[in-house]
């Protein structure tokens, strides 16, 4: 799927050299992590994770699945998964991450694609050649495509500072 993901262009993966051991990291991030799961039903809703938890996910030994939580009218929803792994190299941390967006974000955006599949082939079939209402479905589309990616790419430079971030922090 990650193929997919990345000849679409919504998929984006980041590796970075941190100057702390894997455990202490490990540990800060769970610090700024709330224990639950990142799909899109849940019993924890997002607005009711306490404020001092910027993200929501599962974080294991030397991986974690993890995904930015959505604030009470926060209107930015597009905000991709991370994937990740850890590996300790000579006492310092190298993390691995990828970037590609949720699956209800995917199943959204495919019923758009859909939607407009659709429109444009009544429009084909039917006598009035009106291909105002396929356009706008296209639009939405395109646009849908382009507030996916961006997102991918606004959360990627989001968790990179994170890291670095919760890396020098003593």
């Amino acid at each position: 799927m990650n193929s997919f993901f990345k000849s679409i262009g919504l998929y984006n993966s980041l590796n970075i050299d941190l100057n702390i051991n894997s455990a202490e990291l490990i540990q800060r991030l769970w610090k700024v992590t709330y224990k639950t799961n990142t799909t899109f039903i849940s019993l924890e809703k997002d607005s009711s994770i306490p404020t001092r938890f910027e993200y929501r996910g599962m974080i294991d030994a030397n991986s974690f699945t993890i995904k930015r939580r959505a604030r009470l009218f926060d209107m930015n929803r597009s905000n991709p998964l991370f994937q990740g792994t850890i590996s300790d190299k000579n006492g310092q941390s190298s993390v691995f991450v990828e970037f590609f967006p949720s699956g209800f974000q995917i199943f959204n955006w495919m019923m758009i694609l859909c939607f407009c599949f659709v429109a444009i082939f009544v429009n084909i079939l039917g006598d009035q050649k009106n291909f105002m209402f396929a356009g706008v479905a296209l639009v939405i589309a395109v646009t849908q495509y382009f507030i996916l990616k961006r997102g991918i790419s606004k959360g990627k430079y989001e968790f990179e500072r994170e890291l670095i971030y919760i890396a020098q922090k003593p």
